[in-house]
């Protein structure tokens, strides 16, 4: 209830009455205090079953409000959106600036800046909501869609562990059995884990693969089996060991020795012909290529050692073997005597020799300049390994340099926060006073007005003021356009007790009497309410929140008295007064 005093009335006229104060919430429609732990979004706006209204979404992630908090702006968001932008530091309200609404300090988001608006809430939970899941059916509210089906709905849809593909969640077995690529399959021959898009590439490298040997047709032999089975396989063919002098020949284990007796002249040509082809440019050549060289040399060798041995044998068998050489590549001499044929075998032995004695020579070179390379490649890789020696120890620094970089990044961005929340504790400090008696000046009051009448800022909230330093920390909230019985006809003010740094020395609950003024500018008929708080409702309890429920006078004013008749409105401005009485203090 209002009252109108004029400038020869006193307070007294106010009896000391017992005001239990209308209030916002009742203790039994209050809901517990819920923490910002959270940092979940909004509901989708697919659940809701019917016409969606600006008022009931989030101002920073546009969806639904899940446990709206309301800031001293008059802005709502979800209480996970709201942790997750002021744990960062103070933010500005984007709803605001996009408004141009925007003002200091109401419109900085910081911690503790905000209080949960439990009438929005129950207002939110009881709408009624559907499953935005494509083939779910089920009805209800939104709170029972929070509370009992949200994470239970058999149609949601969940990321998969392994590919993160979305699937709905009944059918994630069959997902993770049949569909996922990134699933794992037990090999069947070797049984190790390997995923299955390298399928494939396990198969190529699977030491139990059955193979089928291409000589014998032998099936199921295992790979890690397969070379040791065509060594010993009779059937299979390999390439003649003469294959690096110009045989092409390809023939089965089993025929080997006959191959090489029955062209064993022809070998011995090819052998020759290769090693005097061989030159060499001791400048050209590289450690790797002077060893492959050697080992081809050593083979060499071993070759001619064998076909002289042949060849000697050859010299003393029958007319036959000599036959057996028909298939050299070099014209055969004319047939004639036993003794004629010899002699011609013996010369080309000869020759033979001397051009092997020639090739040991050219072998001695090649090893006397392969060691001296295999010297030199030994201080390179010494000094190589210094060197990759060295670069670990700078990049071992590097990372220890990086480490201490992120560290101090660190530490200044927690600085960086600690300045912001200093920054804005001193400005309220600056805007606080300490004798129980604080006057709001309200500017812009049209501009302000017609958001509350939209619904952008409904209410606002005073900066905080003391009984005295040590004393109790209050705060006033006000509805432009009304709020509960006085929505859209009455002006409504609030008192909000706050929770302080000293509320561990004060008497609890609150007990000192409240007056609320809205200031005549004239000075003639300022508009006054007072009260005595009940000391059984939960809002003059000893704050458990940032702050406690707010109490006071829906109907303050009515709207009609501010008009240009009054003088409370003086340059777009109004002045609120509150008075705490400090008697018993």
């Amino acid at each position: 209830m209002s009252f109108l005093v004029g400038e020869f009335y006193s307070f007294h006229f106010f009896s000391e009455r017992v005001f239990k104060p209308v209030t916002m919430a009742t203790q039994q429609d209050m809901s517990p205090p819920v923490s910002l732990d959270s940092l979940q979004a909004g509901f989708p706006t697919s659940v809701l079953a019917n016409k969606l209204e600006q008022k009931h979404l989030c101002n920073i992630c546009g969806l639904i409000l899940r446990r709206p908090y309301q800031a001293q702006c008059g802005h709502r968001y979800c209480s996970g959106c709201l942790k997750r932008v002021v744990s960062s530091g103070p933010q500005q309200c984007d709803a605001c600036v996009k408004e141009e609404i925007f003002e200091e300090p109401m419109s900085i988001l910081i911690e503790g800046c905000a209080f949960p608006d439990n009438a929005a809430r129950r207002e939110v939970e009881a709408l009624p909501a559907v499953c935005p899941n494509e083939g779910c059916v089920w009805k209800g509210t939104i709170k029972e869609y929070e509370t009992n089906h949200e994470e239970k709905c058999e149609f949601r849809m969940i990321p998969c562990q392994a590919c993160w593909e979305s699937i709905r969640f009944n059918e994630r077995e069959h997902h993770n059995e049949r569909e996922c690529p990134e699933r794992t399959l037990n090999c069947k021959y070797c049984k190790e884990l390997f995923y299955f898009k390298n399928i494939k590439a396990h198969d190529e490298i699977c030491h139990k693969f059955p193979m089928t040997c291409e000589g014998c047709a032998k099936k199921k032999i295992p790979r890690e089996k397969y070379v040791d089975h065509i060594k010993l396989c009779s059937k299979c063919k390999s390439p003649c060991r003469f294959h690096v002098v110009g045989c092409n020949a390809s023939v089965e284990n089993e025929k080997v020795p006959e191959h090489e007796r029955m062209c064993a002249y022809e070998h011995l040509n090819m052998l020759l012909h290769y090693i005097m082809s061989i030159k060499v440019n001791p400048g050209d050549l590289q450690p790797q290529s002077l060893e492959n060289a050697s080992l081809k040399i050593h083979r060499l060798h071993e070759s001619v050692t064998e076909l002289e041995l042949k060849l000697g044998q050859l010299s003393l068998a029958p007319v036959q073997g000599a036959a057996a050489s028909s298939c050299a590549l070099a014209p055969l001499p004319p047939a004639g005597p036993l003794e004629q044929q010899l002699q011609g075998e013996k010369s080309k032995v000869g020759e033979l020799q001397r051009k092997t004695q020639e090739l040991e020579l050219k072998m001695g070179t090649l090893e006397n300049i392969l060691c001296i390379l295999n010297r030199e490649v030994e201080r390179s890789s010494t000094t190589l390994e210094a060197s990759n020696r060295q670069h670990r120890l700078d990049q071992e620094k590097i990372e220890t340099l990086s480490s201490k970089v992120h560290q101090l990044e660190r530490a200044t961005a927690l600085k960086d926060l600690s300045i912001a929340e200093m920054e804005g504790r001193l400005h309220e400090l600056s805007a606080a006073t300490y004798d129980g008696v604080f006057i709001w000046r309200i500017s812009d009051f049209s501009k302000k007005r017609q958001d509350a009448i939209a619904g952008r800022a409904p209410a606002m909230f005073s900066p905080a003021f003391y009984t005295n330093k040590y004393g109790y920390k209050m705060c006033m909230r006000i509805y432009l356009n009304g709020d509960g019985t006085g929505r859209g006809t009455h002006l409504s003010l609030f008192f909000v007790v706050m929770r302080g740094q000293s509320d561990a020395l004060l008497k609890w609950p609150f007990n000192q009497k409240v007056t609320l003024m809205l200031l005549d500018q004239n000075n003639r008929e300022h508009i006054i309410d007072a009260f005595r708080p009940d000391v059984t409702s939960s809002s003059f309890q000893r704050p458990v929140s940032e702050m406690n429920i707010a109490s006071g006078c829906p109907l303050f004013c009515p709207l009609l008295r501010l008009d240009s008749k009054n003088s409370y409105i003086r340059d777009d401005t109004i002045f609120i007064k509150a008075i705490v009485d400090l008697t018993g203090l």
